[in-house]
């Protein structure tokens, strides 16, 4: 029998405008986990922050997160990538000269920054301008440096996951987009957004979509399952290139729209993936 997994992403498209998961949404999800498919997570959010983004009652079968730099079957790590240290140390230094926001992601930790950059990143959520920011990005910044940002003199060695960078207005984190680019081979990096206002920086090979192959390998389930993904954002990209059943959320840009076979009836603030994952997996189970 084949088995169904649907992968779903977390901010534009599980959460809220809250930045949170809805009773009613777990509801739905534990029921469509009962009658046989299998829900994953796939997320550009660190591991350790999503329990407090979810009910207490939320399960899923497995969580990809970080961009799929780290996957977990029932809190088992089953699979991890770290960006190189010397691609740290360059970012940091581009960073610094650039004067871009950025939260570095340690492994089982909170996120990091160098103490000589506080007022820098400060700075760039205390103005009354938010620029192209969306409300959503705006309240996770705010919650960042005021609750899960560890300052430090130096970085340490550690094994990172990930970069999130930052700039209230679009057009200039395409200029830093610009200056990364050129870099990526040689720093061993791949990057993605989840906004027009971020980029990511992921180990070399790295995406949602590597990690959902890694996860049904695992599993060993590669060649009998159907799989499904909702998205909403480029990070998600290839994701949805790669999912037998691509669906996008209401609230996704038209080019992302366009990878999707359906796209929600609903948005994320109308608990659009609820609506969804009701109609075809309980009401239309036999789709």
């Amino acid at each position: 029998m084949t088995t169904q997994a649907i992968f779903l992403d977390m901010d534009g498209t599980i959460l809220n405008e809250n930045n949170r998961v809805s009773d009613y949404t777990n509801e739905i999800i534990q029921e469509v986990r009962e009658s046989g498919v299998k829900v994953f997570i796939a997320t550009g959010r660190a591991y350790d922050e999503i329990s407090t983004l979810v009910p207490e009652s939320f399960e899923v079968d497995g969580i990809l997160s970080s961009n799929g730099a780290v996957g977990y079957i029932q809190g088992k790590e089953i699979f991890k990538h770290q960006l190189p240290m010397h691609t740290v140390y360059k970012l940091i230094d581009l960073a610094e000269q650039h004067q871009i926001y950025y939260e570095l992601f340690p492994y089982y930790k909170n996120r990091i920054a160098l103490k000589r950059d506080k007022d820098l990143l400060i700075s760039e959520i205390s103005s009354d301008d938010r620029g192209d920011v969306e409300d959503n990005e705006w309240q996770s910044r705010q919650e960042s440096l005021r609750e899960k940002m560890n300052w430090v003199d130096e970085i340490p060695e550690d094994a990172y996951s990930k970069f999130y960078f930052f700039k209230r207005n679009k057009s200039e984190i395409k200029k830093w987009e610009a200056v990364v680019k050129p870099l990526v081979e040689e720093m061993n990096i791949s990057t993605s957004h989840s906004t027009e206002c971020n980029l990511e920086v992921m180990p070399e090979g790295v995406n949602k979509a590597t990690a959902i192959e890694a996860t049904l390998k695992y599993l060993d389930i590669q060649e009998d399952v159907k799989t499904y993904a909702i998205g909403d954002s480029d990070n998600d990209r290839q994701m949805l290139e790669h999912v037998d059943h691509p669906i996008v959320m209401k609230n996704a840009a038209d080019h992302i729209k366009a990878l999707g076979k359906e796209v929600t009836s609903k948005t994320n603030v109308e608990n659009g993936v609820a609506e969804y994952l009701k109609e075809r997996f309980l009401v239309h189970s036999n789709i």
